[in-house]
């Protein structure tokens, strides 16, 4: 009774690490223009993006402002002119949603299948 009992946390417990881990995966990334004029239309604050520089540093952070100068955030400040390529990452909410609802459904099943230990009247 007790090994089943750990069975059945230990299924759990790893339903939802792997849930973890899968929501990580519903991220999409929008590549932009690298142009001053299109940025400064296109990224508002709360943006995450990835940037690549011309000197080749890749950077991924959420953007705090958005100035002539350039994009700030994450304690960096990126000039226009040092963007060689820059993406905007969303999450994909119909992805994330049709994951949630494929894991709860698999909880939901190995939760019903848990126990059987009766007497066997």
């Amino acid at each position: 009774m007790q090994q089943e009992l750990n069975v059945k946390r230990f299924s759990q417990m790893v339903i939802i690490v792997y849930s973890c881990f899968a929501m990580l995966g519903c991220m999409t990334t929008q590549p932009l223009a690298a142009g001053r004029a299109q940025l400064s239309q296109t990224l508002h604050p709360n943006d995450r993006v990835e940037v690549v520089t011309k000197g080749g540093q890749t950077l991924k952070f959420k953007v705090e402002k958005v100035d002539d100068a350039g994009l700030h955030g994450a304690g960096l400040n990126v000039a226009f002119d040092d963007i060689e390529s820059i993406s905007r990452v969303k999450v994909d909410a119909g992805r994330t949603t049709l994951l949630a609802i494929g894991v709860a459904a698999v909880a939901a099943l190995a939760a019903s299948a848990g126990g059987g230990g009766g007497s066997g009247y």
